[in-house]
């Protein structure tokens, strides 16, 4: 089976690409091509779900969806590499018809180090008068860059300009402003694909890891109202529903018994980092058809045995917010709650001082810690109410009460405002974390 690669960039690249691209028949590539740095993100948010690994035509569209995904698809891109550059510097001297070993040259770079320029300017035997390198986040603005390159062409400053984005070569050239476009050779793009590639069959080896999903049932005969046949008609429906769930996720289920439901299945099958989860349906469904509030733990490890415990631990963060679901990987890191649109990430494990200084010093697990700052960061902000970490954590409001407490004595929160209620009631404290 082909690994499904999405490759996003401009369109003068494609066809080098798709070229390159047919000499690795284990990949199945499909090439979207972008005009501005704005459609980029809507496309791999459009396509993502439906492919294995992203690979960028450059650096620029690569470094939009890094920072604003929030998604573990493994993501490549194409470098611009030394021979790239001997390529324009080639095309330069044919075009400009002039001899650059005789005749010192201006030049203004984006996107590339000024190391790599240099050597290989050296080794081409180059010199080069006044080289100016756009050292700002160009990544994120293609204004500021073309407006680099033109001003100091207007201020006669350089001979030509050299880009590595094709909408910035454009508009140079509309402008009048010499300049000349690096491209990926086909090197470049073969040593990235080689790298897709090896990407995708490390994810197909995880793909085969064991899951283990244990559900509690525990509440399943504690309604005393029940007759005997309603309850005989809630363990049919619970096993209908096991059963299309095992079929629909090539899963082995052991059970129902009078506790929980254990389930053996592969990571690839189980969707715990992605919004549509499998298994959160499958809580919602069992409640919908026989009332049960169950909550479900997974675990991933190398044996039965080893996702068993991982499956424990995460079941017993679950069923603190039931129904929940929460997953326990090979690593130990948490995901959960599944399904909610803003799932935390975090280890409850950390070789990271400065986190294990904070758990001492606060008394607060390493663990808690690590979750409060997965909140932080899924949320894009340090501001926080009692309300909001009780919710995003899952835990109560005395217990979110409790950890802003003791942060605030190790001066890692401090009280920066107050925040009025919808409906009547004492405002509520605003919190600044880690601040």
């Amino acid at each position: 089976m082909q690994i499904k690669v999405l490759a996003v960039g401009p369109s003068d690249i494609e066809d080098l690409v798709l070229d390159v691209g047919r000499e690795f028949p284990e990949l199945e590539i499909n090439y979207v091509t972008y005009t501005s740095k704005d459609e980029v993100l809507n496309i791999v948010k459009h396509h993502v779900r439906n492919y294995e690994i992203l690979l960028f035509a450059g650096s620029l569209p690569h470094n939009i969806a890094k920072k604003q995904l929030r998604n573990n698809i493994p993501m490549v891109y194409i470098q611009f590499e030394g021979t790239a550059l001997y390529r324009v510097l080639f095309q330069l001297v044919q075009e400009l018809n002039i001899d650059l070993s005789k005749r010192a040259i201006n030049v203004s770079i984006d996107n590339l180090q000024k190391l790599e320029v240099e050597e290989c300017l050296v080794e081409l035997n180059i010199h080069a008068d006044k080289l100016f390198f756009y050292e700002s986040n160009m990544q994120q603005d293609i204004d500021l860059t073309t407006e680099f390159h033109h001003e100091l062409w207007q201020n006669k400053q350089i001979d030509v300009a050299i880009t590595c984005v094709g909408s910035i070569y454009e508009r140079l050239k509309t402008t009048g402003v010499p300049a000349f476009r690096i491209i990926p050779t086909r090197s470049s793009v073969r040593s990235s694909l080689s790298q897709v590639l090896m990407e995708g069959k490390n994810l197909r080896q995880l793909d085969s890891q064991i899951a283990v999903g244990i559900i509690n049932l525990s509440n399943m005969y504690e309604d005393d109202y029940l007759s005997e046949y309603q309850l005989q008609r809630r363990i049919l429906n619970l096993q209908q529903i096991l059963i299309n769930y095992g079929e629909e996720s090539g899963s082995i289920i052991k059970g129902p018994d009078r506790k929980e439901v254990k389930f053996i299945s592969t990571r690839g099958s189980i969707q715990f980092e992605k919004r549509q989860s499998k298994e959160m349906n499958l809580l919602k469904e069992i409640f919908n058809k026989t009332q049960i509030k169950a909550s479900m733990g997974i675990g991933i490890g190398r044996t039965v045995t080893e996702a068993e415990v991982q499956a424990r631990q995460a079941l017993t963060k679950a069923s603190e917010n039931q129904p929940s679901c929460f997953v326990m990987d090979i690593d130990g890191t948490v995901y959960g709650p599944i399904g909610n649109e803003r799932q935390l990430r975090y280890s409850i494990r950390s070789d990271n001082q400065k986190i294990l200084d904070m758990a001492k010093e606060t008394n607060i697990s390493s663990s808690t810690i690590n979750r409060i700052l997965s909140f932080c960061d899924i949320h894009g902000k340090n501001s926080v109410t009692t309300i909001d970490l009780a919710n995003g954590l899952g835990i109560t409001t005395r217990s979110a009460r409790r950890i802003l407490s003791k942060l605030e004595q190790a001066s890692l929160a401090v009280i920066t405002g107050e925040e009025q209620p919808i409906h009547r009631g004492r405002p509520r404290q605003v919190y600044s974390l880690f601040s």
